[in-house]
């Protein structure tokens, strides 16, 4: 069985949606399936917003694993809004990239003249021509690859399927509301009944995704495929302890507008307060925060009092980042009660076996998997957040340092059991001709 797998983000780019199609790329091939990826080129140091949309070689890229499974990797083209960003930075020209960007989300889905991305359809349309796979997985964000995957599977009558990693049209409540995202919210969901209606089946990353999509695709079948922990990127972390001299909190990655962040800040503070704890002795990092300048600005911001106490710290290469969450006393896990959403950090603050403070509890699959793994906890209150914290901290004092004690109900959410649970799903779909 031969697959093809459209996907934007992908390695070097580190990113939770670049990790999802790289481990399909990494264990597809041990259960017998030939793997080529189609992506776009990607710097190996993204170290701002602007490297995001910086113009990359037309020529395409070709990489072969030991495996035989294949990365094109397309190039990339900056749209007006990209050039005006890359020419004038992120102060300058702001509402008129605005409208830009309004512009293009509406006009890359009714033509390719406007879709920046759409070197990954040209190339994947090409390498269909050349060696024909037996089905397409497009994975989104950005869901216009959805458009990609509907298109081919029309042109050349090869079964294809849509891969969420987020709830797309589902999952627009997490921001801001004005008239032009509305109606571009109503477009977006006429879009994807659009193309989803072609698609053999829908994959997503967690079960309250697949309950919405069921909801809005009623005669589509729904599978969950976790996003796990990559086993290959944890091996030697056991030997790396924790400080003696501080307590570390540990927060990796995006901070997003519905994660109730301020609980936690006020029960840190609390905590702080009520425990006479000096700066230094405790230290509460933020990693990647750097690239969010509005997360940046609300965390930094919020009480003036948690200065040299809470730091934003640069985004750093993932083996980095397994590292400093080893070597932390407790990893943060943010969320909001009742938020229909997984925050796929939780698999690999797993691996690292450290225990996991989950604020506020989502009483959803967050809470599921900690109580199910039993690596970590989930807090209601600031209160529940200061008493935790004060309980945490006694035992660090005392000299203990304590793994989580997640048990092996953990195992399955490795990346590679989840790819054999993908494998068994295309044998099933795909019988042998």
């Amino acid at each position: 069985m031969k697959v093809l797998i459209l996907a934007y983000d992908f390695p070097p780019l580190i990113s939770i949606g670049g990790q999802r199609p790289f481990s399909w790329y990494n264990y597809l091939p041990g259960n017998g399936i030939g793997v080529t990826v189609i992506t776009r080129q990607w710097d190996s140091h993204i170290t701002s917003s602007l490297d995001y949309v910086k113009e990359m070689p037309r020529a395409v890229v070709i990489e072969i694993n030991e495996s035989g499974a294949k990365v094109l990797r397309a190039g990339f083209s900056p749209n007006l809004r990209d050039k005006l960003l890359l020419r004038f930075g992120m102060q300058k020209l702001a509402p008129v990239r605005k409208l830009l960007s309004y512009f293009y989300s509406f006009a890359e889905h009714l033509s390719f003249l406007f879709d920046s991305k759409s070197s990954i359809y040209s190339e994947a349309e090409s390498e269909i021509k050349k060696n024909r796979p037996d089905i397409i997985i497009a994975t989104g964000e950005p869901f216009i690859l959805f458009k990609y995957g509907s298109t081919l599977s029309s042109k050349f009558n090869i079964p294809w399927i849509a891969d969420y990693r987020d709830n797309w049209t589902g999952n627009q409540g997490n921001y801001v509301q004005g008239f032009l995202q509305r109606q571009l919210n109503k477009f977006y969901r006429g879009r994807e009944k659009k193309y989803i209606a072609s698609a053999l089946l829908i994959t997503t990353a967690a079960p309250t995704y697949a309950a919405s999509l069921k909801n809005l695709h009623p005669d589509k079948e729904v599978e969950v495929i976790y996003n796990g922990y990559d086993e290959a990127h944890f091996g030697g972390l056991e030997n790396i302890k924790p400080p003696t001299d501080k307590f570390v909190v540990t927060y990796g990655g995006t901070i997003y507008p519905h994660q109730n962040l301020e609980m936690f800040l006020d029960g840190l503070l609390d905590f702080i307060s009520q425990n006479k704890i000096s700066r230094g002795e405790i230290e509460v990092n933020f990693y990647g925060i750097d690239l969010q300048a509005e997360a940046k600005k609300r965390l930094l911001n919020y009480k003036k009092e948690l200065d040299g106490y809470i730091i934003a710290r640069p985004r750093i290469p993932y083996p980095d980042l397994l590292k400093k969450m080893r070597a932390s006393h407790l990893l943060l896990l943010l969320s909001r009660k009742g938020a229909d959403w997984l925050n796929a950090k939780v698999f690999d603050y797993l691996a690292v076996k450290r225990k996991i403070m989950l604020v506020e509890n989502d009483h959803g699959i967050l809470e599921y998997i900690l109580k199910e793994t039993t690596g970590g906890v989930g807090m209601n209150t600031k209160t529940e957040v200061t008493f935790f914290l004060k309980s945490e901290y006694d035992s660090f004092k005392k000299g203990i340092i304590k793994n989580s004690e997640v048990n092996e109900l953990a195992l399955k959410y490795s990346r590679k059991q989840q790819a054999l649970i993908l494998s068994n799903l295309l044998y099933e779909k795909l019988p042998a001709k």
